[in-house]
């Protein structure tokens, strides 16, 4: 063996009697060993180790802090919508007419107090037999109620010129005062007038539409 021969294996050989005894696995991003750049299969770096030499296991560069991991960002919650019972549609109130009312008068579907059963015969003001005892609930009530004071409506159909019908219908509310001052109401308590066709309170085109609006009723001035 020559000389040159000898002085390389010498060299190999003081070379590997310095090398640590223990190695570790370098994760990537870990460079350092032995004051050499080192070169890890993962890291994509090439550096030269020792005799020039890619080594696969180097010791961890701890001077070195691995990057923090990305915050994590929370799935917001949406809560779910709360689905309300729709509210009740109120229930309506229907107009009365005549908001002030005797206690036990009988009443229109207007709310107003109405003489019932008081018909006339057609072109005629006079009370029928059947019609006084009619009446007799309005003398009864006005007696209980002394300080009451009404006034006599007289209402037609819409049979006739309107002009003769607003005659009539006040002649008709006319026989009514007589008749109620006759049984002992005083005179100045009561009042009367005639509206004709002009308020009806049901269809004109039946003869029942035509039956209720022929009526009388009692209107409380106070």
């Amino acid at each position: 063996m020559n000389k040159l021969n000898i002085s390389i294996l010498a060299g190999a050989a003081l070379l590997f009697a310095s090398a640590p005894t223990h190695l570790e696995a370098a994760s990537p991003g870990q460079w350092s060993y032995s004051g050499f750049t080192q070169w890890h299969p993962n890291d994509g770096r090439t550096g030269l180790g020792t005799f020039g030499t890619q080594c696969y296991f180097c010791k961890a560069d701890t001077s070195v802090a691995p990057p923090p991991p990305p915050p994590r960002i929370p799935t917001p919650v949406v809560a779910a919508p709360v689905h309300k019972a729709p509210a009740p549609a109120p229930v309506p109130v229907l107009a009365k007419k005549c908001p002030e009312m005797v206690k036990g008068a009988t009443v229109s579907t207007e709310g107003c107090w109405v003489i019932k059963n008081l018909n006339f015969r057609t072109n005629s003001a006079a009370i029928e037999p059947k019609g006084v005892h009619a009446l007799q609930e309005a003398i009864d009530l006005l007696k209980k109620n002394p300080n009451l004071h009404v006034e006599i409506q007289g209402h037609t159909d819409n049979v006739g010129k309107a002009p003769y019908n607003k005659k009539l219908s006040l002649a008709r509310a006319n026989s009514v005062m007589t008749h109620l001052v006759k049984h002992g109401i005083q005179k100045k308590r009561l009042s009367a007038a005639g509206h004709g066709l002009e308020r009806p309170v049901d269809s004109n085109d039946t003869e029942t539409g035509r039956a209720a609006n022929r009526r009388v009723e009692m209107h409380i001035v106070r």
